[in-house]
Order: structure tokens, then C-alpha cells, then sequence
């Protein structure tokens, strides 16, 4: 149904607001809420719990961009990124988990717009800038596909309560990685649940830029 709608952009119901953007394709504004409880190793086991039963943050990132969009588009003309600063933010999100897309099993990423996403998939390195679209005709980012984003259905799907937006996908990448996502889990080829999860959420036009890396310790 959502994609039969989507298939008109540009008529009485499903009106464009922003060139190519149709309603179908932005978020909306909803209520909501999501708290993420961070505890040390040596709380975990104070609890009672195994530490290698409860994930673990591996990496992170936070980067800033110019708040005018005009120095946006200067900063980033010679980049083949659109947005070099959400891609840095990946990288260093990589570097400190000592992990590469490779070993990203879901992603959860900001898709306040359906570009936003197209975005975010060169921005993870699951394609080369402009060859994005590869990725979608593909079915790579597909719930049953290698690098399968937003699962939960994002923000589009899920409603966009604004600040707790990156907290509500910090507490997918949980679920997921623990097994307990429900009728959006993710399996992997041979059925295990995800090791790692990787999230993105922005602020802006890519004017803050947060990334986590939620894995299983092994």
C-alpha cells in the first residue's frame, strides 16, 4: 500500500512540497519517547548478569558541519561525498570499533526524507557515492537483503518524535543484535541474529552527525 502511494507522486494525494519531494517521502512529526540505560562491566555483574551476554558500544562518532547551507555547499564541492561530514562520522565510528561495513549485519539510519537515506547508504560504505541506487535496485538494503537498513521502518515508518528519534534507533540496534526485535528481526544467511548494528542520526542539514556501533561480545 505505502508503495502503491508512493508510486504518485505529484497527484492530489500524494502532493510534491520540495521539487521532487512528495508527502510520501518525509517523516511526520509524532509523540514519543525511548530511554537507553548505559552500564559498566563491573555494574553489569553487580546485576547478576554475564557481561558477554549484554552488548556492547564498539564505536562511535560526532561531527559537526557549518550550520549555513551556502558554506555547506562550499565545504563540500570538491567531495565526492554530499555530505563529507556524515561520512567522516561513519569512518570514525569504524576506527574505533575496529570493524569495516563489512561486518555490519542491520543498519538504522535517519531517514527524516527518502533522500536522507539514499544518503546515508554511500555514507555507511555499503556503496560508492552515486551508486546508490545499485544498492536499492538490488534489494541490498532490503529487510531480507546483506545490509538491510531500517527494518523497524525508520522514521517514515515509525513516526519521527524528533529528540527521541536517535535514542528509539539506539534501542533497535539492541533488539536486534539481542534477538528480540520481534516480527522485524533480522536473521543473517545462516540464521543467526545480527553481531553488529550501526546507527545514524543527524540533525539539521547534516549539521550534527551521531553514529553508534551496537555488537555482541564474542
Amino acid at each position: 500500500m505505502d508503495y502503491e502511494q508512493a508510486s504518485f507522486r505529484g497527484t492530489e494525494t500524494n502532493e510534491l512540497i520540495g521539487e521532487r519531494l512528495a508527502i510520501s517521502d518525509c517523516s511526520q512529526v509524532t509523540d514519543g519517547a525511548a530511554v537507553v540505560f548505559l552500564a559498566s562491566q563491573k555494574l553489569i555483574k553487580e546485576l547478576g548478569k554475564d557481561v558477554k551476554d549484554v552488548p556492547i558500544v564498539k564505536g562511535y562518532g560526532h561531527r559537526t558541519a557549518p550550520m549555513l547551507f551556502d558554506k555547506k555547499i562550499r565545504e563540500s564541492e570538491d567531495n565526492k561525498y554530499i555530505l563529507p561530514w556524515t561520512r567522516q562520522t561513519v569512518v570514525d565510528a569504524y576506527n574505533r570499533a575496529g570493524l569495516t561495513v563489512d561486518d555490519i549485519d542491520v543498519f538504522e539510519t535517519h531517514d527524516c526524507f527518502t533522500t536522507s537515506e539514499y544518503a546515508a547508504i554511500s555514507a555507511f560504505g555499503i556503496t560508492e557515492p552515486g551508486k546508490e541506487y545499485e544498492a536499492v535496485e538490488s534489494e541490498r538494503i532490503s529487510f531480507y537483503g546483506d545490509k538491510p537498513i531500517n527494518p523497524s521502518g525508520g522514521l517514515i515508518g515509525c513516526g519521527h518524535p524528533v529528540g527521541a528519534s536517535g535514542a528509539r534507533m539506539f534501542l533497535d540496534l539492541y533488539k536486534q543484535v539481542t534477538g528480540t526485535a520481534g516480527t522485524y528481526q533480522v536473521r543473517k544467511k545462516n540464521g543467526e541474529y545480527p553481531q553488529n548494528a550501526m546507527m545514524l542520526n543527524i540533525g539539521g542539514t547534516a549539521t550534527t552527525n551521531y553514529v553508534f556501533i551496537v555488537g555482541s561480545v564474542q
